[in-house]
């Protein structure tokens, strides 16, 4: 006797279920937020987790030889996708800088630093993998601009070179 129902049966494709992050966290919402509530698991902890894995998975499809090569196609990935603008302004040691952050623009009035865990385990996770060692990335106060234009850099204990 089966106590559950599966995905075909629901009328749900399994593949494409699993391809919309957006769906597939609102599916498991009520289980997960009761969960981390009361286990105390934080927001932060799990978007930078999701980067860190998101950052890998990148780095496993992105076809460059050298990190400028990476973080140039990075570059044209973040302009095409509209989440803003991404630039290397140090090659030694690795700074970037993200620009019109559409993400974080989006978060209205805050009026301070707000850290992005997510862009933090993206890139962690994409050089960790790029350079087979643990890449510590932090990001730096120099955020600035307003509702919607948001400034961020980060720091890489990594070079390009």
């Amino acid at each position: 006797m089966k106590l559950y129902l599966d995905m075909a049966t629901a009328g749900v494709e399994y593949e494409k279920f699993w391809r919309d992050i957006v769906g597939a966290v609102a599916f498991f919402s009520p289980a997960v937020n009761p969960i981390q509530k009361e286990f105390g698991i934080s927001s932060k902890e799990l978007m930078r987790r999701l980067g860190v894995e998101m950052g890998r998975k990148a780095s496993e499809s992105i076809k460059a030889e050298n990190l400028r090569a990476v973080f140039s196609h990075l570059s044209d990935v973040w302009r095409r996708l509209v989440l803003g603008r991404l630039e290397v302004i140090s090659e030694t040691p690795l700074v970037i800088r993200i620009s019109d952050c559409t993400i974080c623009g989006q978060i209205p009035e805050l009026g301070r630093l707000f850290e992005c865990s997510f862009h933090e385990g993206f890139f962690a996770g994409l050089l960790s993998h790029r350079l087979g060692r643990n890449v510590k990335v932090w990001q730096e106060g120099e955020m600035s601009g307003e509702s919607g234009t948001w400034t961020r850099v980060y720091r890489f204990d990594a070079s390009i070179e």
